[in-house]
């Protein structure tokens, strides 16, 4: 099975239990409590994984697995860490254990994964005519391709800037901003609501593409 061979290749994780019920596998986990992450299936037979996640009382921090992009919303829902899309490649499978130990690290957990602290900037420099400008991250709200040019909106202008959204993607402090649909980049902190798959920002509402939708709805601190 591909995610039983990327979970043995990460070294960060110990394999504790595997079932192919549903059924066999909501006994195990009523029975043992201290399960760190779980990763569940949503189709399967006698009872789906979204179903069996809604029964447990204990929700052990879950990433769901699925052939399907129509379940972003019951994922945000259920609060799981992400959800990964089959065939499960590994470089996604790593970028979903990851976050996922965040989430452990935050809730008190130990987590077996340093890094140095590295300061963010707060500040960008574009290129605008002939101009270098400076920009306050804070102050920019999103960020949209227009053919060979991008254009910067922050709170009170719009900057033309002439280069790549993977470039300036690449510029941006990534727990701040986030590539939320192949023409759109967001800055997390101004979004006003969610609505059907779409965020309003500066009364605009901007589309969340479908292979984005995971990665935006595992982001979202929600209640």
């Amino acid at each position: 099975m591909i995610l039983e061979r990327h979970i043995k290749s990460t070294p960060s994780l110990e394999l504790v239990q595997t079932f192919n019920s549903s059924v066999e596998g909501l006994a195990w986990l009523l029975k043992n409590d201290g399960v760190d992450l779980l990763f569940l299936d949503v189709e399967m037979p006698e009872m789906t994984g979204l179903e069996l996640l809604r029964t447990l009382p204990h929700k052990p921090l879950t990433i769901l697995i699925t052939s399907h992009k129509d379940f972003a919303i019951q994922a945000f829902e259920l609060q799981v860490a992400d959800y990964l899309l089959k065939p499960v490649d590994f470089t996604r499978f790593t970028q979903a254990v990851l976050n996922a130990t965040k989430k452990l690290g935050m809730n008190g957990h130990a987590v077996p994964v340093a890094a140095p602290q590295v300061s963010q900037p707060d500040e960008l420099f574009v290129k605008v005519d002939n101009k270098i400008v400076k920009l306050n991250l804070n102050s920019i709200s999103f960020i949209e391709a227009r053919g060979d040019y991008v254009v910067i909106n922050t709170e009170n202008k719009k900057h033309i800037v002439y280069t790549t959204m993977s470039a300036i993607d690449q510029k941006l402090p990534s727990d701040q901003f986030l590539r939320i649909h192949r023409s759109f980049i967001i800055n997390l902190k101004k979004i006003e609501l969610i609505e059907d798959d779409s965020v309003l920002m500066q009364d605009k509402y901007i589309p969340i593409g479908g292979s984005y939708q995971s990665k935006f709805y595992s982001r979202i601190n929600k209640l």
